[in-house]
């Protein structure tokens, strides 16, 4: 049964981004672990990885209705409540972006009726994590089914990170925008950085698979 769930659900998936313009890869957090794998189906484009320059990331990630999860063997008490993690970058001439470095946060809250995924601005500033005061996205449960994208863009600014998340709704966009404030402000934002993917966690590794498809254009 879970195998026909997983076909059904890439194959909605797979309807609903063939009417977007080509180059989707699919990412998959497998079951306990952290770190996604990337695969990329004929024609998919890569997204940005491992070592870079750039300042600037600007994506379209689609959840699905497996992104709905609860850790029932947590690492730590809370779990269920740490932020997730979308692709970003490592900054300040670290590679390790849990120290230093931009993304987006996300989860999936149980503690609320009806139950949401809420998206946010998500920093590390020399270890300490810094979020936005308000989610900058939710998206309810059918949302996640229905496998809309939403649209991403982080950056380094001179002082600052800043942050963009668009959303489908009605017959417009809902654009919010946050920012963060830079560890090593003032220094370059084209050093040697790390590019991040999807990751889950947080101390507890995903509980089943947990995937989704990007649109990442060089």
């Amino acid at each position: 049964m879970r195998k026909q769930l997983v076909f059904t659900a890439l194959l909605s998936a797979a309807v609903l981004l063939s009417g977007c313009k080509p180059g989707w890869a699919h990412t998959t957090v497998k079951a306990g672990d952290h770190s996604a794998s990337i695969q990329l189906l004929k024609g998919s484009l890569s997204p940005i990885s491992g070592f870079t320059t750039t300042h600037r990331r600007d994506y379209q990630f689609a959840f699905n209705q497996f992104s709905q999860y609860v850790i029932t063997d947590p690492a730590q008490p809370g779990d269920q409540l740490d932020w997730n993690k979308l692709p970003g970058l490592s900054d300040c001439g670290d590679l390790d972006l849990s120290r230093n470095g931009l993304m987006f946060g996300w989860r999936w809250r149980i503690d609320v009726e009806p139950p949401v995924m809420e998206i946010t601005a998500y920093a590390n500033n020399d270890g300490v994590h810094l979020t936005s005061p308000e989610p900058l996205a939710t998206l309810s449960s059918a949302e996640l089914a229905s496998g809309q994208p939403l649209t991403y863009r982080l950056a380094i600014e001179d002082g600052s990170y800043t942050f963009l998340v668009e959303k489908a709704q009605g017959d417009g966009v809902v654009t919010t925008t946050a920012e963060l404030p830079r560890a090593c402000s003032g220094s370059s934002n084209s050093s040697l950085k790390w590019a991040s993917g999807l990751y889950f966690g947080g101390t507890s590794t995903a509980p089943h698979d947990i995937d989704g498809w990007i649109l990442e254009p060089a």
